[in-house]
């Protein structure tokens, strides 16, 4: 399995190139029907490609991060602007997902849209959704770019520090994944508990 997405990524390499790829993030980040691609095991593989040379590791970092902006702006205007015809259609087919992730974002606030980054089920989800409640363009905008950088930058630096120190890294790809996921999910699971406490 885990060197399947190593072999798929690089099937989209051979395909498309790099623009391939920057559109699967774009796709990703920016449309909620696309929470099953596999966005944080694809930036991890392009750090493992790039260690091995076959891709350019600056242009990768600056045209993940550029797509992961522009498709977090895509769904915010599409719930700006869309939220009240497409709502309906929405509420019934997604209604378990739109309802937690209005939970998540209500809890969080702005931090949900750096958290949604790792957390692959909210990634499509709460751009949008602060879009739909005209969340401050300006402050949208400061989270989307951090968030961006940060989620980017990360997991792709990561796969390539390590890709260039451990031999047949292809083989902890989903282990570490695991392990990025969890930890980004500590905060909320921290503030959570807490909240459970105080209300005890």
């Amino acid at each position: 399995m885990e060197a399947t997405v190593l072999e798929l990524v690089n099937l989209y390499i051979k395909i498309g190139g790099l623009p391939l790829v920057f559109l699967i993030i774009f796709i990703e980040t920016g449309i909620f029907l696309g929470f099953f691609l596999p966005g944080d095991s694809l930036l991890f593989a392009l750090g493992i490609i790039a260690a091995a040379k076959i891709i350019d590791l600056n242009l990768t970092l600056v045209g993940c991060t550029v797509a992961a902006i522009l498709g977090n702006y895509f769904a915010y205007f599409a719930g700006y602007f869309l939220a009240d015809k497409v709502l309906a259609n929405l509420l019934n087919k997604y209604s378990d997902h739109i309802k937690k992730t209005q939970e998540f974002y209500s809890k969080y606030g702005s931090f949900a849209i750096i958290y949604a980054r790792f957390i692959p089920f909210f990634r499509g989800f709460v751009p949008f959704l602060a879009g739909m409640v005209k969340m401050n363009f300006i402050t949208y905008s400061i989270y989307n770019v951090v968030s961006a950088f940060i989620w980017v930058f990360s997991l792709t630096l990561l796969g390539y520090f390590l890709g260039i120190s451990i031999p047949n890294i292809e083989k902890y790809v989903h282990v570490i994944i695991l392990v990025i996921i969890l930890v980004s999910l500590l905060p909320i699971f921290y503030k959570t508990l807490k909240a459970k406490v105080e209300k005890t």
